[in-house]
């Protein structure tokens, strides 16, 4: 029980902070330019993955700038950048496996499956980023 009770403590800190409601209202506007980027660039004749993947890079650039300046309050540097990249290949990998099981084997409809998907991956993706990407374990 010892070590319980802190556990739970800092989970309550970490997911009920302001930073953590930042970073969820940030994904919404990071999944609504992940769309206007990859609509754009298929509209100018790029192929549709090709797109997608674009958009996707663009919108997580756009990100790492926002999260840097209103969420952990840091400057932006390249090797910070790198690394909030890097941070989010679990949450592609959480995405696809819970979107894949989801609307494939459970038969959810796509949004829906989507949906829990991406809240399935956010707080993991906070707390990498918040340590790996700007180096905050205590805030």
């Amino acid at each position: 029980m010892v070590v319980i009770k802190p556990f739970f403590q800092s989970l309550k800190k970490t997911f009920f902070s302001k930073g953590f409601l930042e970073f969820c209202l940030l994904g919404f506007v990071n999944c609504f330019n992940d769309s206007l980027f990859s609509w754009l660039a298929k509209l100018v004749g790029l192929q549709k993955n090709a797109a997608a993947v674009l958009g996707y890079l663009i919108s997580l650039t756009i990100a790492f700038f926002l999260t840097s300046k209103f969420i952990f309050h840091a400057k932006p540097t390249f090797i910070k950048w790198y690394r909030f990249l890097l941070s989010y290949i679990p949450n592609f990998i959480i995405f696809f496996l819970v979107t894949f099981i989801t609307i494939n084997t459970w038969k959810f409809h796509q949004f829906v499956g989507t949906f829990i998907a991406a809240a399935a991956g956010g707080p993991i993706t906070y707390l990498i980023i918040k340590i790996y990407a700007f180096g905050k374990k205590n805030d």
